[in-house]
C-alpha cells in the first residue's frame, strides 16, 4: 500500500473514532465509513463485519449460521459457553437486530414507559424474548427489563466496533510513525550518496525493480546490487589499497574485494568525530556484524536460495547501515 493511501485510511480511521465518540452520525453511516475504510485497507475481516452489520448476519431458525459466527462473536453479538455448538438449539446469548433496530427497540419502549402505553408489545428475538403469532400482555417493570438489556447489547456491540476501528488506526499511526522516520534518514542519506557516489541512487532503482519481481533470481540480484553498492561507497571513503596495513600487530587487508575492511576501517579513522559514539558506540564490531551478514547473503543470492523476504530485510539492513556510515562524515 502507498503512503498516499495509508494517509487516507489513517484521517478516516482517526474521523470514524470522532463520530464513534462524539455520537456525530448516526449509527448506520458511521458502520458504512468503516466499511470503507476496511474495503481501502483490503482488511478481510473487517469487510465481512462490516458487511454484516449494515446489512444483517445469516441466520437460520436455530440462530446465525456457523460460517457468520466468528464475525459474530468479533461484533460482541454473541456469547458461547465453553465447548457449546453455538448452530444448535438456542442455548446461548446471541444478539439478531441491528445496531439501529436494537436503537429504535430502546427509543419505543422508553416512548411507552413514559406515556405508560404498555398494554401490549411485539416479540424480538433478539432481545430473548419468546416468539409467538400474538402480542403479549407486558408489566411496566417487564418493558423496562427489556430497555435495559437492549441498552446493554447496544453498548456491547458499539463498543466492539469502536475497538476494532482503534486498533486499525492504531497500527496506520505507527506505521506513519516509522514511514516518516525512515524517509527522513532515507533523503538525508541520498544527498551524501549523490556526493559520494552518484552511480549507486541508480543500483537502489535496480534493486527496487527486482524486488518488483516474481522471480526468486531477480530477488537474489537484488541482494548482489547492495554488495557492489557497497563497494562503490568503500570506494569513495576509503579506496583500495595493493599493501595491507598494520593495525596493531595484525595486518589486514584493504585491496578491492576488501571492502568490509576498508569500512570498517573509515569507520575507525573517524573516532574524533562528534557522531561516532552515537553511531557506532564502543562496539565497533556490531557494524562489522552487519557488513558480514549481507556478505554472506550475496554468497546465499548467488546460488538463488533467498526468499524475497529475506532479500527485503537484507536490502533494508544494507541501507540502514549506509545511512550509519555516511552520517560519520559529518
Amino acid at each position: 500500500m502507498n503512503s498516499d493511501r495509508i494517509r487516507e485510511c489513517t484521517i478516516l480511521s482517526a474521523e470514524i473514532l470522532e463520530d464513534f465518540e462524539l455520537s456525530k452520525l448516526p449509527i448506520e453511516n458511521i458502520i458504512l465509513k468503516c466499511l470503507r475504510l476496511c474495503r481501502l485497507l483490503d482488511d478481510q475481516t473487517g469487510i465481512q463485519l462490516f458487511f454484516y452489520e449494515s446489512s444483517g448476519y445469516p441466520c437460520s431458525p436455530n440462530g446465525v449460521l456457523p460460517e457468520a459466527w466468528p464475525i459474530a462473536q468479533l461484533a460482541g453479538r454473541a456469547h458461547l459457553p465453553q465447548g457449546m455448538v453455538p448452530w444448535v438449539g438456542n442455548n446461548y446469548e446471541y444478539m439478531r437486530e441491528l445496531l439501529p433496530e436494537i436503537q429504535a427497540i430502546i427509543d419505543t419502549y422508553n416512548t411507552q414507559l413514559a406515556g405508560a402505553s404498555y398494554t401490549t408489545i411485539p416479540s424480538f428475538p433478539g432481545l430473548q424474548y419468546v416468539a409467538s403469532s400474538y402480542q403479549q400482555a407486558v408489566t411496566p417493570d417487564k418493558l423496562a427489563s427489556i430497555v435495559i438489556n437492549a441498552q446493554k447489547w447496544y453498548q456491547s456491540i458499539r463498543g466492539h466496533l469502536h475497538d476494532y476501528i482503534l486498533r486499525l488506526y492504531s497500527n496506520l499511526a505507527y506505521g506513519n510513525i516509522v514511514e516518516d522516520t525512515f524517509t527522513k534518514a532515507r533523503l538525508e542519506t541520498n544527498m551524501k550518496l549523490n556526493v559520494l557516489c552518484p552511480q549507486s541512487i541508480n543500483k537502489f532503482v535496480s534493486v527496487y525493480n527486482n524486488m518488483g519481481s516474481d522471480n526468486p533470481e531477480d530477488w537474489a540480484n537484488a541482494v548482489h546490487s547492495c554488495r557492489r553498492i557497497l563497494v562503490d561507497l568503500a570506494d569513495a571513503l576509503y579506496p583500495p589499497r595493493n599493501e595491507p596495513i598494520k593495525v596493531g600487530n595484525k595486518e589486514i587487508k584493504v585491496g578491492h574485494d576488501e571492502y568490509i575492511n576498508r569500512l570498517v576501517q573509515f569507520i575507525e579513522s573517524k573516532k574524533g568525530s562528534k557522531t561516532y559514539s552515537d553511531v557506532v558506540g564502543a562496539d565497533l564490531s556490531s557494524i562489522g556484524k552487519r557488513l558480514d551478514a549481507i556478505n554472506d547473503a550475496v554468497c546465499k543470492g548467488t546460488h538463488t536460495e533467498i526468499t524475497k523476504d529475506e532479500a527485503s530485510r537484507y536490502i533494508i539492513h544494507t541501507y540502514l547501515l549506509i545511512s550509519d556510515i555516511v552520517a560519520l562524515m559529518e
